[in-house]
């Protein structure tokens, strides 16, 4: 039966313990190929698309619309259709019968390993996946946002290279001491943050502030960047970051009031759910967090850090920039950026293209990826 292959329930991001079905693209029968979309599922935080993990035929489908199941539980089953009816169910009832929910949760490349660094004085929490000799693919989330923003697309990068995702100062689990609030400090976090964990060279990739983060570290230490990939960034030229949008975010204290605030983010409101404002609600409400916004925003929403910004781009030799007209959040960057800068358009999605077409994301990622 080692040519019978399982569809489990995935794993994306750290609090995830189970998942729902949605809709399935495909019906028992339907021949698939790898990295095919195949059926939604619905987390805590955000409904995805999972993609077949591999090719050949959809031949049972265990988990009916609805249906509510852990990590690792089993979805349907695909195998050729030499195989038999009654190996395919021997094979299933196998698995029924030996799987734990629970086990499969610390398991796979998708699964973040955590732990906290001490950068002059300040914590900083990173999560780790993925082995491998290429330079590590360092993940930078943006304004408000922690390493969880990445759910769906560490398990896909981790098999090309090692992750590392970090939680910004004043942000996530890390401490809220964000110096000035300035992009050169926020950069210099993260340098001594790769130092403390004996990297010396990295595929930066961020987004929104982190992708101003990451192109000012890229722009201070060219030599330490294998790769720049700036999701929907901020401070780039032709950009402008929303005042209504940082100034919402730092100020609601409610989930009605916050809500308007997140669904901007997206170009499908839907995808905001009472999850994700909840989770919300109760980081912002940690002691510290509102100072930091505060003085985060006001940098990103003055001339200073996007001048020099824009005077820097010149030292990094290339980068990938994926970004979408219908970014409510920064707008569209210019088109004329720096030599070297290529812009992918990715017009479905709003403000956060890693989360609303991730495997188009994650593609270009890897594309990018250098040793």
């Amino acid at each position: 039966m080692t040519d019978i292959s399982p569809i489990r329930m995935p794993k994306w991001g750290l609090a995830m313990q189970e998942g729902t079905v949605v809709h399935w693209w495909k019906e028992i029968g339907s021949q698939i190929a790898e990295g095919e979309e195949l059926v939604d599922i619905e987390t805590p935080k955000i409904t995805n698309v999972f993609e077949s993990p591999q090719s050949g035929t959809l031949r049972r489908i265990t988990a009916q619309t609805g249906e509510t199941l852990p990590v690792g539980a089993l979805l349907g089953v695909i195998a050729e259709k030499t195989i038999s009816d009654s190996e395919i169910d021997a094979f299933i009832a196998d698995f029924q019968a030996s799987f734990v929910p629970g086990e499969e949760e610390a398991e796979g490349t998708g699964a973040l390993s955590l732990s906290t660094v001490t950068v002059d004085g300040r914590s900083i929490r990173v999560g780790r996946a993925g082995t491998g000799e290429k330079a590590p693919i360092v993940l930078i989330h943006g304004y408000s946002g922690d390493l969880n923003n990445w759910l769906f697309n560490v398990e896909a990068l981790a098999a090309e290279a090692p992750v590392i995702a970090i939680d910004l100062p004043g942000h996530g689990e890390s401490s809220k001491d964000v110096g000035d609030g300035s992009l050169a400090f926020l950069a210099d976090s993260v340098t001594k943050t790769l130092d403390a964990l004996g990297v010396q060279r990295a595929n930066l990739v961020g987004h929104s502030l982190g992708g101003a983060v990451a192109a000012r570290l890229a722009a201070d230490h060219p030599e330490r960047t294998a790769s720049l990939t700036l999701i929907a960034p901020a401070s780039l030229p032709g950009t402008q970051v929303s005042e209504e949008f940082l100034t919402g975010i730092m100020e609601s204290q409610r989930a009605r009031d916050l809500k308007p605030y997140l669904e901007m983010l997206f170009a499908d409101p839907s995808l905001v759910n009472k999850d994700m404002i909840d989770e919300m609600v109760k980081d912002k409400r940690l002691d510290g967090v509102e100072d930091a916004l505060m003085k985060i925003r006001d940098r990103l929403l003055g001339e200073e850090d996007r001048s020099s910004l824009a005077a820097a781009l010149k030292k990094i030799p290339r980068a990938t920039v994926i970004a979408s007209h219908n970014d409510k959040i920064v707008g569209a960057p210019s088109t004329d950026l720096a030599d070297g800068f290529k812009i992918h358009w990715i017009d479905s999605a709003g403000h956060m293209p890693q989360l609303e077409a991730a495997s188009e994301v994650n593609a270009l990622i890897v594309q990018n990826i250098g040793t």
